[in-house]
C-alpha cells in the first residue's frame, strides 16, 4: 500500500477549507473596518472556495483520477 500525504487525503482538502475560511473571515473584517466593499466581497470569494473545496476535490478530482 502507498503512502498518501496528508494534504491528498480528504482530512487534508478539509484542513486547507477551515484554514481558508479563517483567513476569508480576517479578510471581510479587515473591509468592514476599513469600509473596502473590495475586500469584503474578496472576503466572500474565499467563503465560497472553502465551502467548495472538499466536494470538489472528493467528486470531481478524486473520480477523474480513477
Amino acid at each position: 500500500m502507498e503512502k498518501t500525504s496528508f494534504w491528498r487525503t480528504k482530512a487534508g482538502a478539509l484542513t486547507i477549507g477551515f484554514v481558508v475560511a479563517m483567513v476569508s473571515f480576517m479578510v471581510i473584517l479587515m473591509g468592514i473596518k476599513m469600509k473596502s466593499e473590495m475586500l469584503e466581497n474578496c472576503g466572500l470569494v474565499l467563503v465560497i472556495v472553502a465551502v467548495l473545496i472538499s466536494p470538489i476535490k472528493v467528486f470531481i478530482l478524486d473520480r477523474k483520477g480513477k
